[in-house]
C-alpha cells in the first residue's frame, strides 16, 4: 500500500483537501507547510490539492513555516523555483499576485556577496549549475545569489566557499 503524506496525522485526505481549499482556515499554512514538505511533484499538488494563484499569493507564509522544520529546508529551494515559474506564467498573461520584488532594490550587501560569488565562479571555471551541484544546492538558487536577490545565511556561504577551494571570510568595515 503506497504510504500517504498525512500518514502520522490524525486527517484524512479529504478533511486536508477542504483545509487548502481554504488560504483563511487558521490550518491552512501548517497543511500547506506538509503538503509541500512531504510532495515534490507540483502537477500532483496543484491538480489533488492546492489551487496554483492560492500557492502564490501564500508562498511567503508557507516558506517561513517550512524554514522551521530543517529538514524540509531543501524542499523550499524547490518550491521557490516553481514559485517564480508560476509567477512569471502569471505576469505574462497579466496577473499580479504578489508585489513586483524585481522592482524593489536588492540589498547593497546581498548585490556585493552575490558579486562576488559569481566572479568566484567565473574564475573557476564553473557554470551555476557545476557550482549548485557540488555546493549541494540548485541552479536556480544560485542564480538568485548572484542577482543579490537571496539574503543567505552564514553557512550557505560557506557551502558555497568549498567548492573553489577557499574559505568564506566576513569583514567589518
Amino acid at each position: 500500500m503506497k504510504q500517504d503524506w498525512l500518514w502520522d496525522r490524525k486527517i484524512n485526505v479529504f478533511k486536508a483537501k477542504k483545509i487548502l481549499k481554504h488560504p483563511e482556515d487558521s490550518g491552512f499554512i501548517l497543511m500547506a507547510t506538509l503538503l509541500l514538505a512531504r510532495k515534490a511533484d507540483p502537477s500532483e499538488v496543484f491538480r489533488d490539492y492546492l489551487d496554483p494563484v492560492v500557492f502564490c499569493r501564500n508562498w511567503q507564509k508557507i516558506k517561513r513555516r517550512m524554514a522551521q522544520d530543517k529538514w524540509a529546508n531543501h524542499r523550499i529551494i524547490y518550491w521557490q523555483a516553481i514559485y517564480e515559474k508560476l509567477l512569471k506564467k502569471y505576469h505574462q498573461k497579466g496577473m499580479y499576485l504578489v508585489r513586483n520584488r524585481d522592482a524593489e532594490p536588492h540589498d547593497p550587501i546581498c548585490v556585493a556577496i552575490g558579486r562576488k560569488v559569481r566572479e568566484a565562479r567565473e574564475e573557476a571555471g564553473l557554470s551555476q549549475k557545476e557550482l549548485a551541484d557540488r555546493a549541494g544546492f540548485c541552479q536556480q538558487f544560485i542564480s538568485r545569489i548572484e542577482r543579490g536577490k537571496e539574503n543567505i545565511s552564514l553557512i550557505t556561504l560557506k557551502k558555497i566557499s568549498k567548492p573553489f577551494g577557499k574559505e568564506a571570510e566576513v569583514n567589518f568595515v
